[in-house]
């Protein structure tokens, strides 16, 4: 059985091979060089970009000093071990959003509020994308809803249109659009960093999904904050 130096150089060639093929055109490059290029373009990399150099020095250990009977002087804990080996399977294969398709529903901008609050009470939901002519354009939500409702007299959402709702907005396109590709932790990413952007200390109201993130295709799923969630803290 192999040792845990063994276990634990065989994981780090396989990560640096990975980031050479990827980020190198499959050539060489000092692995450091190689994690900075990554981490410069990839999510993934950026969430893992600590614990992977610290692995990259440790690896200099093992393999730059003597052996003792032919067994590394050094032997990493399991715990090391297991650790590189999820980082190994998450760089190699990430999961991607297209984990979160589902059918959603959505209204126009020419729909009547009604309709679009039918569907958050039927199906317990608190988002609704925003058609208008073949655009995703806006999610509707409770604050939309709510800041409307603050300027109105008499409320009649079956004869109000969910345009002049959107009208009355405090913010409008607060939402990204992604391709059904993307990483997870890069759709984590934007999720957490959505906070500092205007409007700020707010997350995105939603995340949708489609084929190639543009606004005139199908959409094909949404996230919101409870979804990725466990993603912007891993």
């Amino acid at each position: 059985m192999p040792q845990n130096a063994d276990q634990f150089l065989n994981i780090f060639n396989a990560v640096e091979r990975h980031l050479q093929n990827k980020f190198n055109q499959g050539n060489f490059a000092p692995f450091r060089f190689l994690l900075r290029r990554a981490a410069a373009k990839d999510a993934i990399f950026r969430r893992f970009e600590d614990v992977l150099f610290a692995f990259g020095d440790l690896r200099n250990v093992l393999v730059h000093n003597d052996r003792f009977e032919g067994r590394a002087i050094a032997e990493p804990l399991d715990e090391v071990v297991k650790e590189f080996e999820e980082i190994r399977e998450f760089i190699e294969h990430p999961d991607k959003v297209e984990i979160f398709e589902k059918k959603v529903f959505h209204c126009f901008s020419n729909d009547t509020l009604d309709k679009a609050l039918q569907l958050m009470l039927r199906h317990k939901i608190t988002q609704i994308p925003v058609i208008d002519g073949e655009n995703i354009i806006e999610v509707l939500n409770g604050n939309h809803i709510a800041f409307w409702l603050a300027d109105q007299s008499t409320v009649s959402p079956a004869q109000t249109r969910i345009s002049q709702v959107l009208g009355s907005a405090e913010y409008n396109h607060n939402f990204q659009i992604i391709p059904r590709m993307m990483s997870v932790y890069e759709a984590a990413e934007m999720y957490r960093n959505s906070y500092l952007t205007e409007p700020k200390n707010r997350y995105f109201d939603a995340l949708i999904i489609t084929e190639n993130g543009k606004p005139h295709e199908k959409m094909t799923g949404i996230i919101v904050l409870k979804d990725i969630a466990k993603y912007m803290t891993e």
